[in-house]
């Protein structure tokens, strides 16, 4: 059991309350000064600003639509991003600059859709704009304030009642717990049972997520799509190839990926060539060892790219805990769990919600040779009618392509954002 590290979480969280208070009293001033305006929108990604998940495809939707009359630009750290994304006719600022920073202190809304967006002061260059969390996945994993409350083996002593309350106002002050404005959210399952407990927010719409609309055909959505794999999902498809889609959930207690092993590879890599399928393995960004996996149908993605236009083209998805299937029930393709580690998963990392067999359509494997004997057999019916029962449950059946438009049209009612009048 791991033991907590009580001086440098204290001295963590002295520098960071020391600077978020400089922040409120010296930049916070600052930033109300200049007067909001309702028709500019700021997007900020997940980690430094990656072109990818809800705010990617929110932003396409609303630079994309010439007669709103909106400016949208994307905040992000990389130049490479910003780039990209100005080469096929958008608009991003790398932060920090005075240029960012300027629209920051400017805009009338921020859109984002994890808790990095506040860090290096950007929480304090958006005081009086209007915060809007879209969330970057639905799942069975507790999130955020719930998490916090319901602490994983070895730091339950961090959830006591007299220790929360001061673990919040310190994240309230450097920004990670902020009042939003508004928490898009999927279901009404999903909203009351999820998001109103794991954040704080004055709204809580149901919109659906932009995107999983898996139908946008503007050369900004394969900005950040893998190129290896794009340019090489034409000839799978002529050739009759079935790609399958894995992507597990990263912990700090596995020394390898899901176990693969240099023979489990070549295991994995021969049961590909014998029926036909190309193997899509795509990390998260701190996993260990995912650059030594290599084969001749074993690929590996870019972990910080965007994979969702992507997922239309797989047969099936392969997970572990990831809240990536839930949106893929959209695609109604088979989806398949390797858990060789369910017990120690729930009790020693982020914990689950729900009941996992519930909420899981698809069958558990514990070991890759079960996996693979599971890829060639026939999906029974029953799986079908629980991925069903599932989708209408999490989306509640809304058409995720005008999930876009329902958040607009939200900010509109409420008055936080009025398009310029174009002459």
């Amino acid at each position: 059991m791991p033991v907590p590290n009580l001086w440098r979480d204290a001295r963590t969280n002295f520098v960071e309350i020391s600077i978020s208070l400089m922040g409120w009293l010296l930049l916070a001033p600052l930033a109300a000064l200049p007067l909001r305006r309702r028709d500019w929108i700021a997007v900020i990604g997940r980690e430094s600003g990656a072109f990818v998940d809800n705010t990617k495809y929110f932003y396409i939707d609303v630079a994309t639509d010439n007669a709103n009359g909106l400016r949208i630009v994307h905040i992000t750290e990389r130049k490479d991003v910003a780039e990209a994304i100005a080469g096929e006719g958008g608009q991003a600022f790398v932060y920090p600059s005075l240029r960012a920073a300027w629209f920051l202190m400017r805009c009338g809304l921020a859109v984002v859709d994890s808790v990095e967006w506040y860090k290096r002061a950007r929480r304090f260059l958006l005081v009086r704009a209007r915060l809007v969390q879209l969330w970057h996945g639905v799942g069975f994993k507790r999130i955020e304030l719930d998490k916090w409350r319901n602490e994983a083996e070895g730091k339950k002593f961090l959830s006591s009642r007299w220790l929360l309350w001061p673990r919040m106002v310190r994240r309230y002050l450097y920004g990670r717990a902020p009042m939003y404005d508004a928490v898009a959210t999927t279901s009404v399952f999903y909203r009351d049972n999820v998001f109103t407990t794991a954040f704080r927010s004055r709204h809580f719409p149901i919109t659906g997520y932009p995107r999983n609309a898996f139908a946008n055909t503007h050369p900004l959505a394969w900005v950040n799509v893998d190129v290896g794999i794009r340019d090489r999902l034409n000839e799978w498809a002529e050739a009759g190839r079935k790609p399958v889609f894995l992507a597990p959930t990263f912990r700090d207690s596995r020394a390898t990926p899901l176990g693969l092993d240099d023979g489990k590879l070549a295991m994995l890599d021969a049961f590909c060539e014998k029926h036909g399928f190309e193997f899509v393995f795509k990390f998260h960004p701190y996993e260990r060892g995912a650059s030594r996996i290599a084969g001749r149908h074993l690929h590996v993605v870019d972990p910080c790219s965007d994979a969702y236009p992507l997922l239309p083209l797989m047969h099936a998805l392969v997970t572990d805990y990831s809240s990536i299937y839930m949106d893929f029930l959209l695609l109604d393709r088979p989806v398949l769990f390797m858990t060789p580690d369910l017990e120690k998963y729930i009790s020693s990392d982020r914990g689950i919600q729900f009941d996992f067999e519930s909420m899981t359509p698809g069958p558990k494997f514990r070991t890759w040779d079960e996996l693979l004997a599971g890829l060639l057999q026939p999906e029974p019916p029953e799986w079908r009618d629980c991925r069903h029962r599932l989708a209408r449950m999490a989306f509640d059946g809304l058409p995720q392509n005008m999930a876009t438009n329902q958040l607009l049209r939200f900010f509109t009612e409420q008055g936080w954002i009025e398009p310029a009048v174009r002459g």
